[in-house]
């Protein structure tokens, strides 16, 4: 059952509500959507990302501290703005493993239809 603080939509509702709509918050606004139960097909390539992914959060992890201020002071020139976290992540799968600080942070375009994928080699034909 949802929680609804204040009139609906108003203020703060969380949860799914009868298997049919969803409230939640997303970068601090309230949003509304259809409930849908997601998939887990756990292809191969699923599972060679998760992993790639699993890798990367664990190296973040056992960085020093002061390397991860490192990281957080350069995610600060990246456009669109994102945490020394994501930012290390990007870099660990554009690198396929531990990276080090670009010396030239990634900058996407401003347009809403902007191709640049910071570095990744995606096909878009």
């Amino acid at each position: 059952m949802a929680l609804v603080t204040g009139p609906f939509l108003s203020i703060d509702a969380s949860g799914t509500a009868y298997n049919l709509l969803t409230a939640s918050i997303w970068k601090g606004r309230n949003y509304m959507r259809g409930f849908f139960r997601p998939t887990n097909p756990k292809t191969a390539d699923q599972l060679t990302v998760r992993t790639t992914m699993a890798a990367a959060v664990s190296a973040w992890q056992a960085l020093y501290s002061g390397t991860q201020d490192e990281w957080n002071m350069a995610a600060r020139d990246v456009y669109p703005p994102i945490s020394g976290f994501n930012y290390y992540v990007q870099q660990y799968i554009i690198a396929e493993g531990p990276p080090t600080i670009p010396p030239i942070a990634p900058r996407k375009s401003k347009s809403i239809h902007g191709r640049n994928v910071y570095g990744l080699d995606v096909g878009y034909d």
